[in-house]
Parts: C-alpha cells; structure tokens; sequence
C-alpha cells in the first residue's frame, strides 16, 4: 500500500468560522469554449440559463464585452463579460415538491446539470457511495466548510441516493483531526442505518479517490463523490437549479484573518480582493489552489471557476537552491513510485500526479516540481 505522511502545518492559520459573502458583482466573465461562435452583444441573459454545454448563466444581465481572463490554471483564455442587471431573472423551473428520496432514478438523473456526474451512475450495480469530506491541501477549507453549514442538504441527498440502491450502504470519510464536521454529521446520521462516518488519519493525500480506496479497502462496486459533488446535486435535484455559487479559502500564515467567502462563479479575483482583503502583506508569495499542488501565478485577470478552491498566501522564506545530495527522498515519498530525478536529472517525462511531495521533501529545496511540469529546464 502506498505510504502517505502528515505534512507540517502552521497551527496558528485559523480560518473564520462564518462565510463572506460577494453575490451582487458588478460583472461575471465565462470562458468561451473553442469552436463555438461569440454571443452578440447586448443579448439579454437570464440568470441560469445555458449558454454552452454544462456551462450556466451566474447572474441575469446583458452580455457587453468579450474579455482575455486568465484561468486557475494560468491558462488565458476569452471570456464573455455580462454586466449584471441585479435583477436575477431567471428561468421558470419550479422546484420540487416531493420529498427527494421518494424520487426514482430517472427523476433525479434527469435533474442533474453536471454531465461529469451523471457519468458516475453509469454502474448498473451499486454496493457503497464512498463520500469524500476531506480537503487534502493545507489551509484550504472549502470541503469542510461546507459540510459544517449544509450537513442536513448532504444527507437528504445521500439518503435519496441510497434510496436507488436497494442495500447499498454509504461511508462519509473525515480526518480523525476534525471534530466539528465529525459532530456535525453524528447529531443527524443516528436515524439513517445505512451511512457511516470512516475517520481516517490526517495524513496528504488520503482524500483522493485512489488513496482513499486503498486506505479503507474497497476495490469494485463503489462510486465517489466530494461532499461539495453531493450538495451540488441537491441544489439541483431539491431547488431545479445549476449551481451558480462556491466557496473559496484565501488563507495561510501570510494574512492576519484568513476567510471563507462564498461567491459567484465567474466572478474576478482582484473584486473579491479589494473588497475583503484589507491588508498589504509584504514579502509573502500566493500560491493558487494551495501550497503543495497549487502555482505561484499572477492572479491579475483570474475568474472564479468551479476548480478554483482558494488561495493561500504565506510568508516568503529565503531558502537557497543547492545541488542534488542524491538523497532519494524524492522518489521514496512519492505516492505513484515514480523517480522526479528522470525529469530534472535528464528531463525525462515521468507519471506524476503533481501532488507536489518531492518538492515538500527535498532537503536541498529543489523546485522538483516544475521540471515534472516542464516549466524548468536543468
């Protein structure tokens, strides 16, 4: 089994317990996919309607401008800008008044806006729905938090899901560390006989889909979520309606008050920056999507994106680059046994899932991480 370790983490980084919220932006930016011709501007948009496939209206507006924008990724890419109206006009979809475990299959498929998740009950057989409420990167709650707030809205749906699978039982995966998403669940999975909470140790990585198969042996017949896929799904399945919104962190021990803000897909960084972050840190670096699988790129004409989960801003340490001890540590701490050495030694491609251990481990502060992303040359 592969091995996976506890990374070292600033105790004192504590992120607010209740959210920010920045719902009424003046403009929302989405991506336009290739191929597909520009809106006209000045068209009339409601507020999640389509516009292409899986890809809905955040705000009700007219479409003004086409925009360059940069992605989580760093990718540019051109956005359509929509001036929002605020007056959130919005399709006629009435939201369900059954009660949702009483919905059949093709009920709740068909309510489903996500075709990456209709895709997952492609199984014909079910025995066990393995949810995910672990946030892997450091400072970054997004997944916690929002199991803290919407535990009852993740059970209905995890119960009607069930409800499709005559005996399959569910495990709700979380870090033996966290007791107050662990509370959050016992006061109310007491009635419900077949979901179970799976505490696992705190250790990188253990969230993901492959590790955690592995950690709570389970081989065939499954089917994973993220605790954010299943609240998704009930926003969908209980109110008719794509999700619009998400949370994202902006933390670390760059920041004297770290916060969770919920926000509008679509929505530019730097808006929700100059509104909520007050201060000017000096000498820190901001890194996109965490420490260890995120970048330190500029986030000038970033969107909000559903991948994005936050940012962590930590202090800049002064840590010089030194030449290869030939240690290994690299290749034993990686979690798919591959040897980072091929890349930077030779410039090899290697398999790697850029979970960033070889650079967290190397003790001559190697940035082993760039070269398996091919950004660096040796």
């Amino acid at each position: 089994m592969t091995k996976l370790i506890k990374l070292d983490k600033d105790s004192q980084v504590k992120v607010t317990g209740k959210a920010l919220e920045y719902l009424a932006p003046d403009y929302v930016y989405i991506p336009l996919p290739k191929r597909k011709e520009d809106l006209k501007k000045e068209t009339n948009i409601k507020m999640a309607s389509v516009l292409y496939n899986d890809v809905y209206a955040p705000v009700s507006g007219k479409l003004v401008k086409l925009e360059t924008c940069s992605l989580p990724s760093g990718k540019k890419v051109k956005c359509l800008g929509i001036l929002n109206d605020f007056q959130e006009k919005s399709e006629k979809t009435l939201a369900t008044r059954k009660k949702i475990n009483n919905l059949t299959f093709k009920e709740i498929i068909d309510s489903i806006y996500s075709t990456k998740i209709k895709e997952k009950f492609q199984k014909e057989f079910l025995s066990t729905f393995l949810i995910s409420g672990i946030d892997d990167e450091p400072y970054i709650e997004n997944e916690v938090f929002l199991q803290r707030t919407q535990t009852k809205p993740i059970i209905d749906i995890l119960d009607a899901l069930l409800n499709l699978y005559p005996n399959s039982k569910a495990y709700i995966a979380l870090k033996n560390t966290d007791s107050e998403t662990i509370l959050a669940y016992q006061n109310l999975i007491g009635m419900y006989s077949n979901i179970e909470i799976k505490l696992v140790n705190d250790l990188f990585l253990i969230g993901k889909e492959p590790f955690l198969t592995k950690y709570l042996h389970l081989k065939n017949n499954y089917i994973y979520f993220k605790a954010s896929e299943l609240f998704e799904m009930y926003i969908n399945v209980k109110k008719r309606k794509p999700l619009l919104e998400k949370y994202i962190t902006v933390s670390g021990n760059g920041l004297q008050n770290p916060f969770i803000v919920k926000t509008k897909i679509g929505v530019k960084v730097m808006d929700i920056f100059e509104k909520f972050w007050t201060e000017s840190p000096k000498d820190c670096v901001l890194y996109v999507n965490g420490i260890m699988q995120g970048k330190d790129i500029s986030v000038e004409d970033m969107i909000v994106t559903k991948d994005l989960d936050g940012f962590v801003v930590v202090k800049r340490e002064k840590k010089e680059i030194k030449k290869c001890m030939k240690c290994g540590k690299c290749i034993s701490i990686c979690p798919i046994h591959s040897n980072p050495l091929m890349a930077y030694k030779l410039g090899i491609p290697v398999k790697c899932i850029h979970c960033g251990l070889c650079s967290y481990i190397c003790p001559s502060y190697i940035p082993l991480q760039k070269y398996l992303s091919g950004e660096e040359n040796e």
